[in-house]
């Protein structure tokens, strides 16, 4: 019999308790509701997440989501963000955004909260900032907060969008700070201290042009202040300019804009004069509005034609951009016809060949507007489009399915964040209606009606 070695022993009685110990372990966090992970677990989920969307595969993309989202840690917040977040895989980036939306308190979501401003990529800083939109927890409004700031104005006009949904008062400080960074940095009358302004005026009901006007009027009143009720709240007046340039009553603030316009055959239409010829809707140029009632039988004023309203208001808007602002002028029917092939400086002799270029537009053809938006949306560094229609989009004499339109400007400016306003003719019918107010709202645009 082989002599009994009291080390070895121990060793065997060590290695037989191992097994035991983790037996114990792992009852122990089961019944915590705990599910013990290793780090190869992210790691793989991880090559899975970016094989599947290699081959744009949505639902084992999806399978490899749920299984970083139960990991629920950290690394495994680092694997989603870093492979499915910021490319060009939408349906998947969604799927990701509404898991992170719903993450409980703690390490996980905490990450989330670093990543909106630590992420080198800004498409990603983006959508963790609208991800935090809806979170009520500090570490997210602080996140939001911090992106007021970020070098990118694509992020910075996420954090207002997201403040703004947020009506939160304890962000008023902070955009008021924001606002007078931008002041002395000479932006004043930029896109994103328009925006802030608009998200300071929903947040507390009042208007003030300036950022010191704000700190004076808000010091003394945020330890208790009150928004006013909805129907005594001011409509405000966000510009520091005293006449800003405008397209029928739409504030034109962006830096970088394309004005795109229908010019079908429909814009050759005289529209009748509305019933209250002093109407005062919103956007009317008041172009034909005669001084007093007349007779609704009397023959069509010319000034009332579709084409020759644009082009009037349209002038009206270019001679008053200022030299800072970089512009181009789209036109569309059956063809996508451009003033220039990029933005170019407001300057008087450009702005006089926009005028020339204006006075010439032709109403003739149907009305491509997917195309056009296509165009639009391929300009670099844009900030705001102004698309005017009369006429729902078609094509071979066939109304289009405006949802795969809406879907697609959708997926094209979740990054580029640009306004988009949309003017309408109220003759047009419910369907252009619905398709320009739907435009409008889903990307941080006004939609105006014409009569």
């Amino acid at each position: 019999m082989e002599p009994l070695n009291p080390t070895r022993s121990k060793v065997v009685q060590r290695s037989q308790a191992v097994p035991v110990a983790l037996l114990f372990l792992f009852i122990f966090l089961g019944s915590l509701g705990v599910s013990p992970q290793v780090h190869g677990d992210v790691n793989s989920e991880k090559k899975r997440l970016s094989a599947a969307i290699r081959g744009d595969k949505f639902d084992p993309a999806s399978v490899a989501v749920d299984r970083l989202i139960k990991i629920g840690t950290p690394k495994a917040i680092d694997a989603l963000v870093s492979v499915g977040l910021g490319g060009d895989h939408y349906g998947i980036e969604r799927y990701i955004g509404s898991k992170l939306v719903g993450l409980p308190a703690g390490d996980a979501f905490e990450r989330v909260c670093e990543l909106a401003n630590e992420d080198r990529r800004a498409p990603v800083r983006v959508i963790l900032t609208l991800v935090l939109a809806s979170r009520k927890e500090l570490e997210a409004n602080k996140a939001v907060l911090t992106n007021l700031y970020d070098r990118d104005p694509t992020v910075a006009l996420t954090s207002v969008e997201a403040l703004a949904k947020k009506e939160n008062l304890a962000s008023v400080d902070h955009l008021i700070e924001a606002l007078a960074r931008l002041e002395k940095a000479r932006n004043a009358d930029s896109l994103l201290a328009y925006e802030i302004r608009k998200c300071l005026l929903k947040i507390t009901g009042e208007d003030f042009r300036n950022a010191d006007d704000w700190r004076n009027f808000w010091a003394p009143r945020k330890g208790n202040y009150k928004k006013p009720a909805k129907g005594s709240a001011k409509k405000g007046m966000t510009s520091v300019r005293r006449d800003p340039p405008a397209f029928f009553g739409m504030e034109v603030v962006a830096k970088n804009v394309i004005f795109l316009l229908d010019v079908s055959g429909s814009m050759e239409k005289i529209d009748a004069l509305p019933e209250e010829p002093g109407d005062k809707q919103p956007g009317g140029t008041g172009v034909g509005a005669p001084d007093t009632d007349k007779p609704k039988d009397m023959a069509p004023n010319p000034a009332r034609q579709r084409l020759k309203r644009v082009q009037n208001e349209l002038i009206r808007t270019i001679e008053k951009l200022p030299d800072d602002v970089m512009f181009n002028i789209i036109t569309f029917n059956h063809e996508i016809k451009m003033m220039s092939q990029g933005l170019k400086k407001a300057t008087g002799r450009n702005k006089r060949e926009a005028i020339t270029y204006v006075r010439n537009f032709e109403a003739q053809g149907e009305t491509w507007t997917d195309h056009a938006l296509r165009q639009a949306f391929s300009a670099g560094n844009l900030r705001a489009i102004f698309l005017l229609s009369d006429g729902a989009p078609r094509r071979d004499n066939t109304l289009l399915d405006t949802g795969p339109i809406l879907q697609w400007v959708r997926e094209a400016n979740r990054f580029k964040r640009v306004r988009l306003n949309t003017v309408g003719f109220a003759q047009a019918g419910k369907k252009l209606r619905s398709f320009m107010k739907n435009l409008a709202q889903q990307n941080n645009g006004q939609y105006i009606e014409l009569k």
